[in-house]
């Protein structure tokens, strides 16, 4: 019984020490997947606002996210040029998850 205690009680003190519990967490982040999270859509510009850097789009499903069309506000990042967004416009774009958990559009076009 003492030895049971004692093996228990070393056990909990190697897996409380910081460098088993970074090989630990290492080992567990080791299998996680770092891919982006992103869609590509269409649909027609509502309108924007320049200002805050944000278009409204009425598209259609996204199905790498999937999403149905549905009407919505974007932010759109500040190295996307805004030109292709003109209300009543048809362009596609790609959106991708933030680390905040939002979307932004990362790539504006006119849709061909």
């Amino acid at each position: 019984m003492l030895r049971k205690l004692m093996l228990s009680a070393g056990l909990a003190l190697a897996l409380s020490t910081p460098a088993f519990a970074a090989d630990a967490s290492h080992a567990a982040m080791a299998g996680m997947s770092h891919a982006t999270v992103s869609g590509e859509g269409s649909g027609e510009v509502k309108s924007v606002d320049a200002a805050k850097r944000s278009v409204t789009i009425a598209h259609g499903p996204i199905v790498s996210l999937q999403w149905p069309g549905m009407t919505m506000p974007f932010a759109v990042a500040k190295d996307v040029d805004l030109s292709p967004a003109k209300p009543g416009a048809k362009v596609s774009f790609t959106v991708e998850k933030q680390a905040d958990g939002s979307f932004a559009i990362v790539k504006l076009a006119a849709a061909k």
